[in-house]
């Protein structure tokens, strides 16, 4: 008996491991995530506390970059509790003697609770490049920055 719960709860989380994935994977054709910026998508970023934020209406948030030769592969996601309207605002920003500057910006939003922004970006200018994320999930504003790489 117990041995068929197990199974019932395996094959529910599955399930619903598939369906979640499933509107991330839709955007991912369309960009190709290379490992690297998946591996530094998944990694928890927390403040000098070592806390957590918890948000009301999202269920994570994430935005890195990376850098190979002069091309820069920008990536924000966020990914609501429920279904409601997401719109990500991605903004690749290079330091300019300690102000962080916007050198392009992507707008794109979705209905179905998550959304992923993936873009490449020929560098032309030396120096320090971050990923500057804006989120609205539900109604719910959010910033993130990543880690700043060196071009």
């Amino acid at each position: 008996m117990r041995q068929r719960w197990r199974q019932r709860l395996l094959a529910a989380l599955t399930l619903l491991t598939i369906l979640v994935a499933l509107p991330a994977g839709s955007y991912a054709s369309a960009q190709e995530v290379t490992p690297d910026v998946a591996r530094k998508a998944r990694a928890v970023k927390r403040d000098d506390s070592g806390i957590d934020p918890q948000y009301i209406n999202t269920s994570s948030i994430t935005a890195d970059i990376a850098i190979s030769g002069n091309n820069a592969h920008v990536y924000a996601s966020a990914m609501a509790k429920k279904v409601c309207r997401v719109t990500v605002t991605m903004r690749l920003q290079y330091n300019d003697n300690g102000t962080w500057r916007t050198k392009v910006s992507w707008v794109g939003s979705s209905t179905n609770g998550c959304k992923t922004l993936a873009e490449d970006f020929t560098l032309t200018k030396r120096g320090e490049y971050r990923t500057y994320a804006i989120f609205d999930v539900g109604g719910e504003n959010l910033t993130y920055k990543s880690v700043a790489e060196r071009y």
